[in-house]
């Protein structure tokens, strides 16, 4: 492997949360009077939520309580069941872990709902650190989550780093914080000319 520490986004490109996040934006919505599609959903999922609140033209006195029901229903027994894992995922973290490479999230969902789904995965033996939106103040793509798990790692060499997610945030954000970057568009919505694979596995790193 060319790298030694591998930071990974979590929705859309460890797990599939497109289906599980529906019914949590249409309840932070419905709290504020407003209704939302699944595709709308599809198209949040990859912003983070203060570029979704004003995209949607949501009042500033209502961004509390709309952030705190989405935080809310992340955990909902409704939501958690949908999330599915990408089948190539646990043999790469495996693969990863037993050649000792360092591991860890750097997402726009909150910590403490991806550790939730990690455990549930089986996954959570694998990562160093989960940096996740309660933790900081800028999301992507602000490089401040990822500078934030490089320093909770105590990483000085970026030139061994890399992130791996599946939106253009989250190439802005490693760029921006001077790393590689590989996406997956596993959607298949982005121009071959940006070097992205459909999934993990056809990452030349990953690669049988």
């Amino acid at each position: 492997m060319k790298h030694d520490v591998y930071l990974f986004d979590f929705d859309g490109t460890l797990a599939d949360t497109k289906e599980s996040l529906v019914p949590v934006y249409q309840a932070g919505f419905s709290l504020i009077g407003m209704e939302v599609t699944a595709e709308q959903c599809a198209h949040f999922m990859h912003h983070n939520l203060l570029e979704t609140m004003q995209e949607m033209k949501v009042k500033p006195e209502d961004y509390e309580r709309f952030v705190t029901r989405i935080v809310e229903a992340l955990d909902y027994d409704e939501s958690v069941r949908l999330i599915r894992p990408f089948p190539e995922v646990e043999n790469i973290l495996q693969r990863l872990h037993n050649e000792r490479k360092t591991l860890a999230v750097v997402s726009g969902n909150g910590s403490g709902h991806i550790r939730l789904v990690l455990e549930k995965f089986g996954w959570d033996k694998y990562f160093q650190t989960i940096i996740g939106s309660d933790m900081y103040k800028h999301g992507k793509p602000s490089p401040e989550p990822l500078l934030m798990a490089l320093e909770r790692l105590g990483v000085n060499d970026k030139s061994k780093v890399i992130y791996i997610g599946d939106s253009l945030q989250d190439q802005t954000a490693a760029l921006a914080a001077g790393l590689s970057c590989q996406l997956v568009d596993r959607n298949r919505e982005y121009p071959k000319e940006i070097g992205a694979v459909y999934s993990l596995d056809e990452f030349v790193e990953f690669a049988a």
